[in-house]
């Protein structure tokens, strides 16, 4: 199953932080050690969205939702 970006990324900007925070405790616990997801929108293009994702293991490296494991990106968003 796939997920549009565009989907994804207006259901996590529209979680309150009390939510994103409940949502990464949830991955967490799946095994998925995110510690931080970030919803950017370039300025300079208008509808490219992207989210990035923090890992603990190396947690200033910012990885794109493209180039997530497919499983991660699968548990991200039926987490959602």
């Amino acid at each position: 199953m796939t997920h549009d970006i565009n989907t994804i990324y207006t259901k996590y900007k529209q979680l309150s932080k009390k939510q994103r925070q409940q949502l990464l405790s949830a991955l967490q616990s799946q095994g998925i050690n995110i510690v931080k997801i970030e919803a950017y929108e370039y300025a300079d293009a208008p509808g490219i969205k992207h989210l990035f994702f923090y890992f603990a293991e190396d947690s200033k490296k910012a990885i794109p939702y493209f180039m997530l494991d497919s499983e991660v990106w699968e548990k991200f968003c039926n987490s959602l």
